[in-house]
């Protein structure tokens, strides 16, 4: 299953494993260049980290590379699954690699114990996390939740700090049992259809794969978190001065925005794309085009008219602070060079916002 596959991504958000730099596989190459090389038809091989294995999650990806989008930009994209976004900011931050897709909680992290870290673009525009509860249920809001279970995953999962912080806001933490279910599956399923639990916080693949398998949900999810993204394009300061690495941070952007217009445009096609690339995925085809479908959605920006990718600061901010304030970081962090530098102003407008437009 699709959750089976991903759990790592939605438990790994905020982990930084202290031997991240250990082993070889997701590092650069052993002379130390940017990772490029000769490819076939004169491309140029570049290797990119991603914080969870290929998936039709990474529509855009999946799309640009069997559509044609990054041979288009002279690039040959070898993709490194890695044990999560806090291994893929260790590796950006310590030069083992230039550049790789984290989760944005994961970015804010590595921000605040190196200020080399960049960010450019964006994959979800929006909230993967959810707090959800049965259609048919009283409960309207996550002040609703007071004297109720809400179940999670597990502890550590990603919808930790979406879950701490809406019960903190609404002064409730003390009265809302939290109990842990699991991911999508048969376990969770039986415990929110027999009231074991009153809502279900979670990814949103977890809510996908019920909702194929028959539940109907309210979303509950408070409004401040609608902007805090997903997964980003990260790599460093100096990889943005470099001529010739720059270059290819823009190839990647361009093509990668590209790949997300095609899917928001044409939903059905990229489940074609995505099964045939990750057919794993697809034995359940309605959880399957769920998936592509809400991932459709998440892609777009929260700023109507701003281009794909593009970076919703505000939303950066919403993130680095819940961070703080469920003690993830020692204290609030400001964004502002992380995801609003000069170079990543260029990048989107020069290189997101004619992309948004090419398809």
């Amino acid at each position: 299953m699709v959750q089976g596959r991903l759990r790592r991504w939605f438990a790994a958000c905020l982990a930084t494993p202290a031997l991240a730099f250990v082993g070889a596989g997701c590092g650069g190459d052993d002379d130390g260049d940017d990772g490029g090389g000769g490819g076939e038809g004169g491309t140029q091989q570049v290797e990119l980290l991603l914080s969870f294995p290929e998936s039709v999650i990474w529509s855009s990806l999946l799309v640009a590379r069997e559509e044609g989008y990054f041979e288009e930009e002279g690039l040959e994209i070898d993709t490194q699954e890695t044990e999560g976004s806090g291994f893929v900011t260790q590796q950006i931050i310590s030069g083992n690699a230039d550049y790789g897709w984290a989760a944005a909680d994961s970015d804010v992290i590595a921000y605040a114990n190196d200020d080399r870290l960049r960010v450019v673009m964006c994959h979800q525009e929006q909230n993967i996390f959810r707090i959800v509860t049965a259609a048919d249920s009283d409960i309207q809001s996550v002040d609703d939740l007071a004297g109720q279970t809400l179940g999670f995953t597990e502890k550590g999962g990603g919808e930790e700090p979406l879950v701490k912080s809406a019960l903190g806001d609404a002064g409730i933490t003390d009265e809302v049992n939290q109990l842990p279910i699991g991911a999508a599956g048969p376990q969770s399923q039986t415990a929110i259809e027999d009231g074991t639990v009153d809502a279900y916080a979670s990814s949103y693949p977890d809510v996908a794969s019920l909702t194929a398998a028959g539940l109907e949900f309210r979303d509950i999810t408070p409004e401040k978190f609608n902007g805090t993204p997903g997964d980003c394009l990260v790599t460093r300061e100096d990889v943005l001065q470099d001529p010739d690495k720059r270059e290819i941070v823009e190839g990647i952007a361009r093509a990668w925005a590209r790949g997300s217009r095609f899917t928001i445009e044409n939903t059905e096609e990229t489940l074609e794309i995505g099964c045939e690339a990750v057919p794993e995925e697809c034995k359940d085809m309605e959880a399957a085009r769920i998936l592509v479908e809400d991932t459709a959605k998440l892609l777009q920006p929260i700023d109507e008219g701003a281009p794909l990718g593009s970076l919703y600061t505000e939303g950066w901010q919403t993130t680095a602070d819940v961070l703080a304030d469920t003690g993830a970081i020692e204290e609030a962090v400001e964004v502002t060079d992380l995801v609003d530098s000069p170079e990543a102003q260029e990048i989107e407008e020069e290189v997101l916002a004619p992309a948004s437009e090419q398809g």
